[in-house]
């Protein structure tokens, strides 16, 4: 089962977001705690995590995208996202991403700070961009 299509990850619009049949393919969608902890996501992220209707985990987000084992996500006060990570974001760098059963691709990811309930998250946009290979 495939969340993301071979077809819908190598047609691009310009600014690199994807186009299938005249509309713009939804993002992943995933909110992390301050450690990296995934906490909810939406259908395409629960795709991608292999979270099926009655399976739940909590999956820390280096498994999916495993430069983020080796990089804080928070700057050193704790309050927002690391600026390199916002910079990588803002230049339209294509992150390399693991997803469902190990299968390869890359994406740029967007990250935003939330805050819900006096708690601090972060939200991550994922917008596949192209297919790399299968494990």
């Amino acid at each position: 089962m495939n969340d993301i299509s071979e077809d819908a990850l190598t047609t691009n619009l310009p600014g690199n977001h994807l186009q299938q049949q005249n509309y713009i393919i939804p993002p992943i969608t995933l909110i992390l705690t301050e450690d990296g902890t995934i906490v909810e996501s939406n259908k395409k992220g629960k795709k991608l995590l292999d979270y099926s209707s009655g399976k739940s985990g909590k999956k820390h987000i280096s498994k999916l995208v495993p430069l983020l084992a080796e990089v804080h996500l928070l700057d050193k006060g704790n309050e927002r996202v690391n600026p390199y990570l916002r910079f990588l974001s803002r230049i339209g760098y294509h992150f390399k991403l693991t997803g469902l059963r190990g299968r390869k691709f890359a994406g740029e990811l967007f990250f935003s700070d939330i805050t819900f309930h006096n708690r601090h998250l972060i939200m991550i946009m994922i917008f596949p961009s192209r297919y790399e290979s299968r494990h």
